[in-house]
C-alpha cells in the first residue's frame, strides 16, 4: 500500500499549543496532515473516516476524557489488531502511571512536562519516515531531504518491472540505496534520462543512468539493432525508456488515489554531478545500470 500522507491527531485543551505543534509538523514535512480535537467529542467519527497514523494526547483535557480516549484506542487495537502510536503527556505523574498500568498499549510513549514541541515533532517524524528530521543540521540527514521511502519504492519496482520485461531479464536485481558520494568504485555513467518531479510527495530529479556498454546491450536486445557507439540515432532510446517507466509509476500512483503530472524526460550525458544523489544500483546479464535520485534538484 502506498502511504504518502500521514494523518496526525492532536488531542489537547491548550489551543495555542495545538496550533504550534500543527505548524511545526507541517513545516517539517508536506506529507503530514493534522487534525485537532480539544476533547473526546467527534473522536470516534474522525478516526472512522480517516486513517490516523499518530496521536498526541494531553491529559489536560481531564481525567475522564483521557481515560475515554485511551480506552477507545485500546479497544480499537483489539478490533483491528493494529495499534496506533500515542504520545502521551500529563502534569500528574501518578495519573500517568495509573494509565500505563491500566492500558498496556505497547506503542504508548510518555512525554515529560513542560512539553518540548520540537522534540515531539522529531519523534513523530522518526516514526513516520524512519530517519532523522531533515531540518536538523546533519550531513546524513541531508541525504534524505524530501525523499519518501514509499515514493522511491514505486520508481524502483517500476524500473525493475519495465526493464525486466522489455529485455527479458529474469536475473535483474537491485541493491539497497546508497549515497553516490560513498561509492568508491567507478560508475562509468555516460547517458541518463532525467525526470523532473515537483509534488507534495517529492521535489527533485530521478535519473535512469547507464554505462556505455549496458546501454548499447539493452538497445540491441529491445530494438534488435547492434551499435558500437552512442549516437544521435540511438540516444533518444534512454528518454523513451524513462517515459515508459514514468507511465508505470503514474499508473501505480493513480491506483492508490494520487496523481502526478505528465512530464517529458530529458537526456543527460556524462556523470551526474550534484551535492546529494541517492543511488540504487541494478545488476543484470546485460550489465550494471542505476536509478539515481537527486532531492531538491529541479
Amino acid at each position: 500500500m502506498i502511504d504518502f500522507i500521514r494523518n496526525i491527531l492532536i488531542i489537547d485543551k491548550d489551543s495555542d499549543q495545538s496550533v504550534l505543534i500543527k505548524n511545526l509538523l507541517l513545516k517539517n514535512s508536506s506529507k503530514f496532515f493534522v487534525f485537532i480535537l480539544n476533547g473526546r467529542q467527534q473522536l470516534a467519527e474522525l478516526v472512522s473516516q480517516n486513517e490516523i497514523k499518530y496521536v498526541f494526547l494531553n491529559a489536560n483535557i481531564g481525567k475522564k476524557e483521557t481515560i475515554y480516549v485511551l480506552r477507545f484506542f485500546s479497544m480499537l487495537r483489539e478490533k483491528s489488531h493494529y495499534e496506533i502510536p500515542i504520545f502521551f503527556t500529563s502534569e500528574d505523574y501518578e495519573f500517568m502511571q495509573e494509565m500505563l498500568e491500566l492500558y498496556s498499549l505497547e506503542k504508548l510513549q510518555i512525554l515529560h512536562t513542560p512539553l518540548d514541541c520540537k522534540d515531539l515533532v522529531d519523534k513523530i517524524h522518526t516514526l513516520a519516515f524512519g530517519k532523522t528530521n531533515p531540518t536538523q543540521k546533519s550531513k546524513t540527514s541531508q541525504s534524505n531531504l524530501n525523499v519518501d521511502l514509499e515514493f522511491m519504492n514505486v520508481f524502483i519496482t517500476s524500473t525493475k518491472k519495465i526493464i525486466a520485461e522489455m529485455a527479458h531479464l529474469p536475473d535483474l536485481v537491485h541493491s539497497p540505496p546508497v549515497l553516490m558520494a560513498n561509492v568508491t568504485g567507478p560508475l562509468d555513467i555516460v547517458i541518463s534520462a532525467k525526470i523532473l518531479i515537483s509534488s507534495i510527495y517529492f521535489k527533485g530529479s530521478y535519473y535512469i543512468a547507464f554505462p556505455k556498454q549496458t546501454f548499447l546491450n539493452f538497445y540491441e536486445i529491445v530494438v534488435m539493432e547492434k551499435c558500437s557507439e552512442i549516437n544521435n540515432e540511438n540516444k533518444d532510446f534512454a528518454s523513451e525508456l524513462a517515459n515508459i517507466i514514468y507511465g508505470q509509476c503514474k499508473k501505480k500512483f493513480s491506483e492508490a488515489g494520487y496523481n502526478l503530472e505528465m512530464v517529458i524526460p530529458s537526456l543527460h550525458l556524462g556523470e551526474i554531478n550534484y551535492s546529494i544523489v541517492i543511488l540504487i544500483p541494478f545488476e543484470s546479464s546485460l550489465g550494471k545500470f542505476y536509478l539515481a535520485v537527486a532531492p531538491g534538484l529541479i
